[in-house]
């Protein structure tokens, strides 16, 4: 009988001799395929964006929908500005007179912005706000005859701070005591803006907030509070000089009467006599005395102040006002930082050196003084004896006149200044006038919700794609018959199309009932071309399907491959060494076999029994099926059996022999399977697995077999409306043609 084992036993061994390895068909030998037509990256670019527009078509949606919402949920701000216009610069007399106008203006209007930014200019802007609110709170107060609700009942804010703010100390309390005015500092801080209008001398302070009175009451109390400030410095500087002035004058006018006296009485005992040889001499007498006169103003100026911060000290007076006596901006900046901060010691120690410095240094001006005083009345005495040597030898007439000339002209400019000065006191000026105050605006200075969409859609779709790009980029899976080929180095013979339900009988209906479906003419191209076969002594062929991962669809292949072999007539064995028998192998054994074999292939190539007897049969679909017993291992039955007689004796029965192997994971049991086979072909998930597993299973099953077997990849499970979107132009693209 045809494949007993006495047959098997007794049969003639052939002297082995030299076979030259097989050579397979052409597509199975052809070499490695490039892409067609290599694609540009921008080709590629737009491949992808146009196989995900419905995503990004979505993020471009969606970004103008949170910029809509965006738009809508942040307060409407509304702006009040204000303008400063700066006192116009006295132009020089010199011939660059108009280019230093400008440039003092510019320097000037430089510094005032700077003052109206500065740290100290906000905390007093804040402290009018504050007793503004108190007076407010007052008026309602005094009222309540008329209303006896507050204001802040009917919706006012508690303070002339923000609405976001107060949500932000409800939310997140502040602990620390100076932490309120820090923060309503920073909320004025970043509220206010101040420039220059071109090169005007224009200055327009401006101020945001949701509230728009709220919004002007601060910008003008903003310029009001600066105005105010300067004028007081402006007033206070012109009272030190007029002080200076008042005290320096009735030595001036006591100078004047003795020049007139010595004068007088040289007229009446010389006689008028006209000589002029004095008259340099007695113009730098008078020169020195006038000079001597505003040192010692000065002199009196400066230890008046110097007794000014001797008695504030004595008094216990404020390190505000020491610092206004002496004035220290350094000494300034740290009584503002005692004020946040009073435990320092450190701080209140460089308090008490900075005071010590500064009384030093008024000390010591007032000690150049002097010392400049003796040296100028020194060198006077020395011209005094020159005039009275001269007056006396050449009768001094003309050294005494211009004496009193310029002491009577001192004079008058000191009462001049005098008079300027009470003027000024009585009408201080700023340097800087209102030219505009700020109304309640009512334009919002943000922009409507809608113009916020286009470029939240710009946005979210240019996210997208970058998304899509990346993700692109680091998708690690196969997908093409090229990409495949390139990334494993061997041939792909084609792409198995995704099954709508992997069943043993849709299986079975799918590829011998509905011939002309996708599904059909794929597994039927992909034996074709696995099966054929150059050799005219062998019209036989054994296919290994194994693969990296059981969910590559390795036994829905061998099942297809097996099914579709019984179109080609001959017999058709499939042989399942899986080891683990999955559902689908179940289901067919369940559906189509007749009687089952009371022997596995381990009974067989272990020569306990006939391969008829191992064979359950499926007269229904034309297969017969052996399979590997569970208590079975496969390895030692692999390396102790006699693969050479095994294959021939497959090849002279069967004419398809699907072998449904492990997985290439699980051991080197693919490796010596590989040399029973004809062809190899390895089962690889379209779009899920890994190429890197794929291609350290390969290295394994390569390493372990001859390389005369060819080893093809195959891709299965592939979403053929998905796949034309890569446009990678394979077998692919023939699948979704219509063939009637």
């Amino acid at each position: 009988m045809e494949g007993s084992i006495v047959n098997r036993i007794h049969l003639p061994r052939a002297a082995p001799k030299h076979v030259s390895p097989r050579e397979t068909h052409t597509r199975m030998r052809r070499s490695l395929r490039e892409q067609v037509g290599i694609q540009s990256p921008l080709h590629q670019l737009l491949i992808t964006a146009v196989r995900r527009k419905w995503f990004l078509l979505a993020m471009v949606i969606l970004g103008g929908a949170l910029a809509c919402l965006a738009g809508l949920a942040r307060p409407v701000l509304f702006e009040a500005t204000t303008q400063l216009i700066v006192d116009a610069p006295v132009r020089s007399a010199s011939p660059g007179g108009a280019e230093s106008a400008q440039d003092m203006l510019e320097s000037s209007i430089d510094d005032h912005i700077t003052m109206l930014t500065s740290q100290g200019h906000l905390r007093g802007v804040m402290a009018a706000l504050r007793k503004t609110e108190a007076g407010r709170i007052a008026e309602q107060s005094s009222a309540g005859t008329r209303d006896s609700r507050p204001e802040l009942a009917r919706g006012d804010p508690p303070n002339l701070r923000s609405s976001s703010d107060g949500l932000l100390d409800s939310l997140w309390p502040r602990s620390k005591p100076g932490s309120a005015d820090a923060a309503e500092l920073k909320a004025l801080r970043k509220g206010i803006r101040v420039g220059q209008e071109l090169r005007s001398r224009v200055i327009t302070v401006g101020f945001t907030d949701d509230d728009p009175a709220r919004a002007a009451l601060v910008a003008n109390m903003f310029v009001q509070v600066y105005v105010e400030d300067l004028a007081k410095r402006q007033q206070a500087s012109d009272r030190l000089e007029l002080d200076s002035i008042v005290a320096g004058l009735p030595r001036v006018q006591s100078d004047l009467a003795e020049a007139t006296d010595r004068l007088e009485r040289y007229r009446l005992s010389h006689g008028a006599v006209d000589q002029g040889t004095a008259d340099n001499a007695a113009q730098e007498t008078a020169e020195l005395g006038q000079q001597i006169s505003l040192s010692k103003a000065d002199l009196s100026a400066t230890e008046s102040r110097l007794q000014q911060v001797q008695d504030l000290r004595k008094e216990g007076a404020s390190v505000a006002s020491l610092a206004a006596a002496i004035g220290s901006p350094a000494l300034a900046d740290l009584a503002a930082r005692q004020a946040n901060d009073t435990a320092d010691k450190n701080l209140s120690d460089a308090i008490n050196r900075e005071i010590e410095q500064g009384t030093a240094r008024i000390a010591a001006e007032a000690s150049i003084y002097r010392a400049q005083i003796a040296a100028l009345e020194s060198r006077k005495n020395v011209l005094d004896a020159v005039v009275a040597d001269t007056a006396g030898r050449l009768s001094g007439l003309r050294a005494l006149e211009p004496q009193v000339n310029i002491l009577t002209q001192r004079y008058n400019q000191l009462l001049t200044q005098q008079q300027d000065l009470i003027r000024r006191i009585a009408n201080p000026s700023a340097g800087v006038s209102l030219l505009s105050a700020a109304w309640q605006p009512t334009v919002p200075k943000t922009l409507s919700p809608l113009f916020l969409i286009p470029p939240g859609m710009v946005v979210f779709g240019l996210l997208g794609g970058i998304f899509v790009v990346v993700r692109n980029r680091l998708d690690q899976t196969l997908r093409g018959e090229a990409e495949a080929e390139a990334a494993l180095g061997i041939s792909c013979v084609g792409l198995i199309p995704q099954a709508p339900t992997v069943h043993a009988r849709r299986l079975q209906q799918l590829i011998l009932g509905q011939q002309k479906s996708k599904y059909s003419r794929a597994v039927t191209s992909l034996l074709v071309t696995a099966a054929s076969n150059q050799a005219m002594d062998r019209p036989s062929r054994i296919i290994l399907v194994t693969s990296s991962v059981q969910q590559d669809g390795k036994t829905e292949l061998a099942w297809s491959l097996a099914l579709a072999a019984t179109r080609l007539g001959g017999r058709v064995l499939f042989l399942d060494l899986d080891g683990s028998t999955g559902s689908l192998t179940n289901e067919f054994l369940k559906e189509f076999s007749a009687v089952k074999a009371h022997n596995s292939f381990g009974d067989y190539v272990s020569d306990r029994c006939a391969l008829h007897e191992a064979i359950t049969g499926m007269p229904e679909i034309g297969i017969d099926f052996v399979a590997l017993a569970p208590s079975d291992e496969l390895l030692p039955l692999l390396s102790t059996a006699d693969s050479s007689l095994v294959r021939d004796e497959l090849h002279s029965i069967y004419s398809v022999v699907v072998i449904n192997g492990p997985l290439g994971l699980g051991g080197p049991e693919v490796g010596l399977l590989r040399g029973w086979t004809d062809v190899v072909l390895f089962a690889i998930r379209w779009g899920r697995t890994p190429r890197s597993i794929a291609r350290g299973v390969l290295g394994l099953l390569e390493s372990d077999a001859s390389a005369s077997v060819p080893v093809r990849s195959v891709l299965t499970q592939v979403d053929l409306k998905k796949h034309a979107g890569y446009r990678f132009g394979d077998s692919a693209d023939l699948l979704l043609e219509r063939t009637s």
